[in-house]
């Protein structure tokens, strides 16, 4: 399990790859968190699932803590390139109003960064 940061527009990617699995979550949240407590504007955020093989119930309550954690200051999340045994994992709990799925990263950052406005 790996987790890599970057920014494009004042969006930040989270790039994961592996199993995003018990214990490993946790990485993800510490990483996450890090990289969000330095906004001070509501959080736009892309996750990106190109690389990640799998995906448990623990790897979908990281992303439900990070949404609740930036929802209530404005924040949104995107996904892209989500396999279909994670997308079938977000459908399950009915959280596909939550995570918004796109197509490439290029579509996601321009649609938060129309939210934004």
């Amino acid at each position: 399990m790996a987790i890599t940061v970057s920014e494009k527009e004042g969006v930040v990617i989270f790039r994961l790859s592996g199993r995003i699995i018990t214990p490993g979550v946790k990485e993800v949240s510490e990483t996450v968190e890090e990289a969000l407590a330095v906004r001070s504007s509501p959080p736009r955020v892309v996750f990106d699932f190109k690389e990640v093989t799998g995906m448990d119930s623990s790897g979908l309550g990281v992303l439900m803590k990070v949404y609740s954690d930036i929802h209530p200051r404005g924040g949104k999340i995107a996904v892209i390139n989500v396999n279909k045994h994670v997308k079938n994992l977000i459908v399950m709990a009915r959280l596909i109003t939550v995570f918004k799925n796109f197509e490439s990263e290029e579509d996601a950052v321009a649609a938060l960064l129309q939210h934004a406005e």
